[in-house]
């Protein structure tokens, strides 16, 4: 199991986002901890608001996306990993 296509995933299969990291080398940490925990997953770059001293920047990270029903398990891989910036709340 790992880094999956986009069309991998059954029609009509719910994924969500478990993760969002902010740099590379947060998201290479996100998939090594995805990979060793056996998860399939999607990764895609999205842009997101990110404050400043100046307002809002639009930034560009990867979300992290899993089938709903793997949500749990993956987030537990993600925490034992130490990764919890881009968590997303379950």
């Amino acid at each position: 199991m790992a880094r999956v296509a986009e069309g991998f995933f059954a029609e009509g299969t719910e994924i969500v986002r478990v993760y969002l990291a902010a740099t590379l080398t947060e998201a290479q940490a996100v998939e090594r901890a995805l990979d060793g925990a056996g998860q399939d997953y999607l990764a895609e770059t999205e842009e997101y608001g990110a404050p400043s001293a100046l307002g809002a920047r639009v930034r560009k990270g990867v979300g992290f996306w899993v089938a709903s029903g793997r949500v749990d398990g993956a987030a537990d891989a993600l925490e034992r990993a130490g990764l919890t910036s881009g968590l997303v709340e379950r």
